[in-house]
């Protein structure tokens, strides 16, 4: 009997990542592509590109097709309603997928999708109760309670980088709204604390120096992380602060869900995880009412999403962890 395979797509601001795999969550044949600005049209037309040649134009071994997206969703019509980072709005991802390729098509949150495949082949493989947190250019996250990834109406049951931790709303998440999370810590947001967080700044620091002579603009994270571990002390309160954030945010999903291991992925925090787990590993005994979890980063890496949107396209996955999709 011919080995049952699956598309995986997982759809980040910049980039989108596919793969070819089977039911344990092994990835055959990958493939990257940036993401195609414009129109849903557009869009959609570079998606179903890169499915026929991670497939190479044979689908008689194809069972479905997985994506995680990163933004809000109407999981309903399987669409992508809108993305921050990759400027998207209302594109029909599952109709037009199933019409190209005659297979069921399922599209959940990135992160989502990573909670999927932390629960089947991941650090969470035999819990009921886990949390994934994916800290890049946004936040986001995919809770797993009692065996069952959480999904919520319209499959945006997760969107954690939009709780409000600022009451005051002093920095604009790239949503749009004030005080969210991702606006202080993300990839996105550290350059926008940072600016903040430099005019009340009077120690000696180059960073600060250019942040506060309006040379900052184009400052990034990573260059703020690089200041952090060569001894800025202005990054380094700045990387401070933030971890502070990340851990009351954490508190407040362990109060919330009661997980037993949170993993956390995302470019940011994969490539410093001592700047960005290790803080919120070590505040959350003080920080929690409920005990607190394991906090770890992901086994799977930067791969857990993908994994996760190619084990979701397999029925004998989802029926285990999200039945909701049928």
């Amino acid at each position: 009997m011919a080995m049952k395979r699956a598309v995986g797509l997982d759809i980040g601001g910049s980039w989108i990542r596919a793969a070819l795999g089977d039911q344990e969550g092994r990835i055959l044949k990958r493939s990257v592509r940036r993401v195609a600005r414009g129109s849903p049209d557009r869009f959609v037309s570079q998606v179903i590109c890169i499915i026929k040649e991670i497939c190479g134009g044979d689908f008689g071994e194809v069972e479905g097709i997985g994506i995680g997206a990163a933004g809000r969703l109407d999981i309903r019509k399987g669409s992508l309603e809108f993305s921050p980072h990759a400027s998207l709005k209302s594109v029909p991802l599952k109709d037009a997928i199933e019409a190209e390729f005659r297979r069921p098509a399922v599209v959940l949150n990135d992160c989502v999708a990573a909670a999927v495949a932390e629960g089947a082949v991941g650090a969470g493989r035999g819990m009921g109760n886990l949390a994934y947190v994916g800290i890049g250019t946004g936040i986001g996250s995919g809770i797993m309670v009692d065996g069952r990834v959480l999904l919520g109406k319209d499959g945006n049951a997760h969107e954690v980088g939009h709780m409000i931790i600022d009451l005051e709303g002093r920095l604009r998440c790239n949503c749009g709204g004030l005080g969210h999370w991702e606006a202080y810590t993300s990839g996105s947001g550290i350059p926008k604390f940072a600016r903040y967080l430099s005019e009340g700044f009077s120690g000696v620091s180059r960073l600060a120096e250019t942040l506060k002579g309006g040379g900052g603009e184009r400052i990034e994270a990573k260059e703020i992380f690089s200041a952090a571990y060569g001894g800025d002390p202005f990054a380094k309160l700045v990387i401070e602060r933030a971890a502070e954030i990340n851990a009351k945010a954490f508190a407040n999903i362990v109060n919330m869900y009661d997980p037993e291991t949170i993993t956390v992925g995302g470019g940011l925090a994969l490539k410093n995880p001592s700047l960005t787990v290790d803080p919120v590993a070590q505040a959350l005994p003080r920080l929690c009412f409920n005990a607190p979890p394991r906090v770890m980063t992901t086994p799977l890496g930067e791969d857990a999403p993908l994994v996760g949107a190619l084990l979701s396209a397999f029925g004998s996955v989802r029926s285990k962890v999200i039945p909701q999709l049928g």
